[in-house]
């Protein structure tokens, strides 16, 4: 009995070491990432990231007049092209806005007063951080996997980018965090208090920063309705905490984003979106040459998409901007780091989709990993609607940016599918997961090489995009 209370109380000791060390590991990771995005946010003038002189138009105009501005105020109009970024949800600005107005009253210093507006993104950045390396723990007990896919979403240059400047991608990046790990924690904790209240922030947050996101609602909507219908045998419906649990979360996201909408509604004719109100606010107020009516666009010219997407190097240009393109979309990184970003993309794909398992119990090693998704028929049927709304999501994402580039702007900018990071980035962790599991039948040891290997190209890839070409750019 002593020698069990002996083993147990190292055993506990341990436990507690290893408390520790991973504690002070994350505190650096959060450490990192905050430094990383506010030397960013720092170092790079006003006006030099994507269209943020124009963006913080409405921000000045709340921090002046402490109140919200009509979408066709002359003084948050954008100079040629007409209309102007208050017709589009602004909770980011408001939050900016207002944090101003409250500064003003100790300095009148213009870059001061920048910074704290920046830093707003900043603190997004940090907070997104976090939900993802919650999201890596709830998906994978193995710690290697967990940092892989953590420091593949976070430390992607064009995501620390992203938070690093005026504007309201970095809330929307930061809502689809919350969802994605609320909708993944659910296959264990299912919509409890916690997860309801986690997917309704989620939702508001999403819902009030960037339509481009929004596939990521109609996914969480989708998924929360096939937990409690079934489709076996005919339709049975779990009614009592369908509507318990729908109308919990509903009611939480009414009172979040229904002012704003009825706001829109109100001040553009029933327009809750406010979409047509741009639309025919820029007709009157653009130059011809950014007229909606005379401007140039692949659909009035009467070319075909097709064109568009495969005769001006669109694919490229997008995909390279996803991964790094800083200032004015002219500041990119080294050439390799586009190869080899694509390389490990596609073999993680394509590796998502071995069927280990089988593989595993062929040789006599099909014993299943702590961490994969239950066996039972719950999980199965979450499983399979998880995916594939994911994927709904993405097709989205993807959908509208190059409906937009089409119809209205060609501007293939990989900021406008960032919401797809988190999914598509889980994707290729499953499937260098699947490498590092079809290894171990030959070592253990060489998982861990792969995915400390793809972590230290992350931090070289980010770490010569900073150092190299942001800041060899600036300074």
């Amino acid at each position: 009995m002593e020698r069990k209370n002996s083993w147990t109380g190292r055993k506990k000791r341990q436990r507690n070491k290893n408390g520790r060390l991973e504690l002070a590991v994350e505190i650096v990771f959060y450490l990192l990432v905050f430094a990383s995005i506010t030397c960013f946010a720092v170092v790079q003038p006003f006006g030099d990231p994507p269209d943020e002189i124009n963006r913080f138009k409405v921000v000045d105009y709340i921090c002046r007049h402490g109140v919200l501005p009509h979408g066709a105020d002359p003084e948050v109009i954008l100079a040629g092209y007409g209309a102007s970024y208050a017709f589009q949800p602004i909770l980011t600005y408001i939050i900016q806005g207002f944090l101003l107005r409250f500064l003003k009253l100790f300095t009148e210093d213009s870059g001061t007063l920048l910074l704290a507006a920046r830093m707003v993104n900043v603190c997004f950045g940090v907070l997104m951080a976090y939900f993802v390396r919650k999201t890596a723990k709830e998906a994978w007990r193995n710690p290697y996997i967990q940092w892989t896919f953590t420091l593949l979403v976070v430390f992607l240059p064009q995501n620390i980018f992203i938070h690093s400047y005026v504007n309201t991608d970095s809330m929307a990046m930061l809502s689809v965090a919350i969802i994605f790990y609320a909708l993944l924690r659910a296959r264990r904790a299912d919509f409890d208090r916690k997860g309801c209240l986690l997917l309704s922030a989620g939702i508001v947050l999403c819902a009030m920063s960037y339509y481009n996101a929004y596939g990521m609602i109609l996914a969480a909507m989708l998924i929360f309705f096939v937990r409690y219908v079934h489709f076996e045998r005919g339709i049975r419906v779990e009614w009592k905490p369908l509507l318990r649990k729908g109308f919990y979360i509903s009611l939480f996201v009414l009172l979040g984003i229904g002012w704003w909408f009825a706001r829109n509604a109100i001040l553009y004719q029933g327009d809750i979106i406010a979409m047509n109100a741009r639309r025919d606010c820029a007709i009157l107020t653009a130059a011809e040459e950014y007229n909606p009516l005379t401007r140039f666009t692949y659909q009035n010219a009467g070319k075909s998409l097709r064109e568009m997407l495969f005769d001006t190097g669109y694919i490229t240009l997008m995909r390279d901007s996803f991964i790094a393109m800083f200032g004015p979309m002219i500041i990119p990184t080294h050439g390799l780091i586009y190869i080899y970003y694509k390389r490990l993309w596609i073999i993680g794909c394509l590796a998502a989709f071995l069927p280990v398992e089988k593989i595993r119990a062929a040789y006599g090693k099909g014993r299943r990993e702590e961490g994969e998704w239950k066996r039972t028929e719950w999980d199965e049927r979450y499983r399979a609607a998880f995916y594939i709304c994911m994927a709904l999501a993405c097709a989205i994402t993807i959908g509208l940016c190059v409906f937009y580039s089409y119809t209205w702007e060609f501007q293939p900018q990989g900021r406008y599918v960032l919401p797809i990071l988190i999914p598509f980035m889980y994707l290729v962790t499953l499937g260098i997961g699947k490498l590092c599991r079809l290894s171990d039948m030959i070592r253990p040891v060489i998982g861990k090489i792969i995915c400390l290997g793809v972590m230290l190209y992350v931090m070289a890839a980010f770490s010569y995009s900073l150092f190299n070409r942001f800041l060899g750019y600036y300074l």
